[in-house]
């Protein structure tokens, strides 16, 4: 089947790599690199099929030149840790011809042109020899700067950022497949690839990890890597799967043969019993497993400990708000302003009673003042503001309380979750062998219905057509028999007018008449006497009435003559 590959990497001077080393490589070819005097020679390697630079529209000449491209990459970085290149690392389809490949990996290079606005160079190289013969791949290695009319500009970060690149590289991948998928469909493989992962896809597969040029080499020469072992753990893990399904494939085969012999009443209890009671097993499974046990007990006690962190944070809350509301009525009164001194420097331009009236005003506004200053600075007063600074105090402690349960309680739940979900999966994958059972017997169920439904509407079919075919052959039979009739009806009527063209009609005494017709042609003859023959009882009628007719005509002829006679 198609493969799928997409691996985005970057070529790094901190690693000690070279972005013209990098392209002199994957293109085959030798390039010098300017930075450093040193001179890349690949000419010797073997397997690059094709090589060609897309660059951003309306780009200057050098962008097309591998050397005057690479070397501007390199001449624009300035940190001895600077990331020169990107390079994009795609699977080609074994089933596409060379011609079709190209024309994919080009599409692919000028949507990241597109997207990006850097330069891109890419190498088609075919399957190592001593590798797998489908591994026609492609190296694409773009600039980390977008190109214009002056060189190369700004660093594209959008794939290095944490936030942006997973997605953008997510995107990318996904424009992959359905750029292979619409190559495979054009070239007539009905092969397709999918860039999601087998979790994210519902399979039991396991994935396998990239070898990389290292360990393939090593694998080539016999020598075993880890990550080959892993690989071949995979395979292994892989087959006994596949073992365990093509058994129980051939156990459902036998099933279907049984099955299609059940009567259907009976095939549809089976079915009934045949489907896993998911929901029971999964919660036995549940509840045998300790370490899930333990996490419930866990979250139940986080959800029952964040419960009283945040009863005891609204009793310290409200406790506060009280307090300040209890507060206020204490603090309701202003302090005394300076009108009594105001008062008592004026009273100098008033009269002596003036003066006296106003001794009493300030006297009364000192006892208010008195009184006031002994409110503010009242015990009660002191201990209220006390214990609001004591109780905010233990809000804020709660507060904190209430964030560490919260937090306990979120990480339980999560735990919890994370339990699950395995429990779940093991439950799934115990139960996969009866879920392939049940529905195996539900599609013969479903076929043998759609097989009685399906005969049913051909009976009923066929009993309209029958229907209709009675009424036809009925309509058929009533139109030949009026046919008939009418043609009956035309022969009598030329019967008649046979008749009373004979010749001469004379009946004898056995009550029958010997005819004699006038000079006809023989065939004309011939029929006459068939048509009088054919209707004996009508020829009969019709031979009388034209004797009596002829009688009474001679009998006329008789009395005119006789009237002539007198004349």
């Amino acid at each position: 089947m198609a493969i799928y590959h997409l691996s985005v990497k970057t070529v790094s001077r901190s690693s000690g790599r070279s972005a013209v080393a990098a392209a002199a490589y994957r293109s085959g070819i030798r390039l010098a690199c300017e930075r450093d005097g040193r001179t890349h020679d690949y000419t010797r390697k073997r397997g690059v099929v094709e090589s060609f630079i897309v660059a951003p529209a309306g780009a200057e000449a050098w962008a097309s030149d591998r050397s005057a491209l690479w070397n501007r990459a390199e001449a624009a970085e300035t940190r001895k840790n600077s990331t020169v290149a990107r390079e994009y690392e795609l699977a080609l389809p074994a089933e596409l011809p060379e011609g079709e490949r190209v024309a994919l990996a080009r599409r692919f290079a000028e949507t990241v042109v597109e997207r990006f606005g850097v330069v891109a160079d890419v190498a088609l190289h075919e399957p190592h020899r001593e590798g797998d013969e489908r591994n026609w791949h492609a190296h694409i290695l773009t600039t980390t700067r977008a190109a214009n009319e002056n060189g190369l500009g700004g660093k594209t970060r959008q794939l290095d950022d944490r936030t942006t690149g997973p997605a953008l590289v997510e995107g990318l991948r996904e424009v992959w497949a359905e750029q292979v998928n619409a190559a495979l469909e054009r070239a007539q493989v009905e092969e397709r690839v999918d860039h999601r992962s087998f979790a994210r896809r519902g399979l039991e597969q396991a994935p396998t990890v990239h070898l990389g040029p290292a360990a393939s080499a090593l694998e080539r020469r016999g020598v075993q890597t880890g990550v080959g072992d892993v690989n071949r753990a995979v395979a292994a893990s892989e087959e006994a799967r596949e073992a365990v399904r093509q058994a129980d494939a051939e156990v459902i085969d036998l099933e279907r043969e049984r099955w299609r012999r059940m009567p259907l009443n009976a095939l549809q209890w089976e079915v009934n019993t045949l489907l896993p009671d998911r929901e029971a097993a999964k919660a036995a499974a549940l509840m045998a497993d300790p370490a899930y046990r333990e996490a419930e007990k866990a979250a139940e006690t986080a959800r029952a400990g964040e419960a009283k962190a945040r009863l005891d944070l609204l009793e310290a809350t409200e406790t506060v708000r009280s307090l300040n509301q209890k507060a206020e009525r204490y603090q309701g009164r202003q302090e005394p302003t300076q009108q009594p001194r105001a008062a008592l420097r004026s009273s100098g331009s008033e009269g002596r009673w003036g003066a006296i009236r106003g001794l009493f005003s300030r006297l009364g506004g000192l006892m208010f003042w008195r009184q006031d200053k002994e409110v503010s600075e009242n015990p009660e007063s002191k201990r209220i503001q006390t214990q609001i600074a004591e109780w905010t105090e233990l809000a804020a402690e709660r507060q904190g309380v209430l964030d560490s349960a919260e937090k306990l309680h979120t990480e339980a739940r999560w735990t919890v979750g994370t339990l699950y979900s395995r429990i779940a999966g093991q439950v799934d994958e115990a139960l996969a062998p009866e879920y392939r059972r049940y529905s195996a017997a539900q599609s013969v169920l479903d076929e043998r219905i759609e097989e009685d439904r399906q005969r049913a509407a051909e009976a009923e079919a066929e009993r309209r057509n029958e229907e209709i075919l009675r009424r036809v052959d009925a309509e058929i039979e009533r139109e030949r028999r009026e046919a008939v009739e009418q043609q009956r009806r035309a022969e009598i009527a030329e019967l008649r007018q046979i008749v009373r063209g004979l010749a001469s009609i004379r009946p004898t005494e056995e009550g029958i008449f010997r005819v004699r017709f006038a000079d006809l042609p023989p065939e004309e003859l011939k029929r006459q006497q068939d048509l009088l023959e054919r209707y004996p009882e009508e020829r009969k009628s019709a031979l009388k009435a034209e004797v009596s007719e002829r009688e009474l005509q001679a009998s006329s002829r008789e009395k005119d003559r006789g009237f002539d006679m007198m004349d």
